[in-house]
C-alpha cells in the first residue's frame, strides 16, 4: 500500500536549497542596508517622505547614493528570484500552492521591471510603474495566502502568521495611495518591511527544504 505523502520540518537539505535560501535571505537585508545607507548620504531623498523608487530615481544619478540603491533593490530582485526559484522546485501537489507559487514569478517579474524600468520619472517612454506595483499589490498578498496553507501542515504557528500577513498586507497596501506625501516614503517602507519579512522566512524554509516528496521512499512513490 503506498503512502500518502506528508510534509515534515526533518526532511534535510542540499546544496542548491542553501544556495537559494542564502541568498533569498542576504538578498533582503543588503536591500534593507543599502536603502538606510543610501537614503543617509542622500541630499535629494528624506526616508520619510521619499519612496525606495525616489531615492533609486533620484536627482542623485551618478552618486554613491543612487548606486547603493539600486544594489539595494537589485539585491531584493535576486531575492525574489531565489524564492520563486526554491518554492517552485517542492513537490508539493497541492492546487492553492501551484497556483501561489506561480504567481511569485508575476511578483518576481514585476520586481524586477520596477528595478530597472524609471521611465515614470524620466518622462522617456509609457508609464509602467504605478501597474506594475498595482499588479504587485494584488499578486504578493495572493501568494503569501495561497501557500500559507502548505506552511500551516509544518507548523501551525507560522501558518497563522502567514495568513495574518497576507491579509493585513492586503489591506494596508491600498492605502498607501492616500498616505500624506510627507509620510509616504515611511508608510512604504513599512510595506516593504512586511513583505521582506516573508521573504526572509521562506529563505529560512528553502533552506531547511520540508520537500514532501523527500519523506516517502522510491518505492513507496512508484517512480512517478
Amino acid at each position: 500500500m503506498q503512502q500518502e505523502p506528508t510534509i515534515s520540518t526533518d526532511s534535510g537539505t542540499d546544496t542548491i536549497s542553501r544556495v537559494l535560501g542564502g541568498i533569498a535571505i542576504g538578498g533582503c537585508l543588503i536591500s534593507v542596508i543599502m536603502d538606510f545607507i543610501g537614503t543617509g548620504m542622500s541630499e535629494q531623498v528624506g526616508i520619510m517622505r521619499d519612496t525606495i523608487s525616489d531615492l533609486a530615481a533620484s536627482k542623485d544619478e551618478g552618486t554613491p547614493a543612487d548606486e547603493l540603491a539600486d544594489l539595494g533593490i537589485y539585491a531584493f530582485v535576486a531575492s525574489v528570484l531565489a524564492t520563486t526559484a526554491g518554492l517552485l522546485r517542492w513537490r508539493i501537489d497541492r492546487l492553492d500552492w501551484k497556483i501561489g507559487s506561480w504567481l511569485l514569478v508575476i511578483v518576481a517579474v514585476c520586481v524586477v521591471l520596477i528595478a530597472g524600468y524609471e521611465a515614470y520619472t524620466t518622462g522617456e517612454g509609457p508609464v509602467i510603474h504605478y501597474r506594475l506595483v498595482y499588479v504587485l499589490g494584488l499578486a504578493f498578498p495572493l501568494t503569501v495566502l495561497l501557500t500559507a496553507g502548505q506552511f500551516w501542515e509544518i507548523n501551525k504557528w507560522l501558518g497563522r502568521s502567514l495568513y495574518l500577513g497576507g491579509v493585513a498586507w492586503a489591506v494596508l497596501g491600498p492605502l498607501f495611495f492616500f498616505v500624506p506625501t510627507d509620510y509616504d516614503g515611511a508608510y512604504e517602507r513599512m510595506l516593504a518591511g512586511g513583505m521582506l519579512a516573508w521573504f526572509i522566512t521562506m529563505g529560512v524554509m528553502i533552506w531547511d527544504d520540508p520537500d514532501v516528496v523527500r519523506q516517502v521512499s522510491e518505492d513507496q512513490r512508484g517512480h512517478d
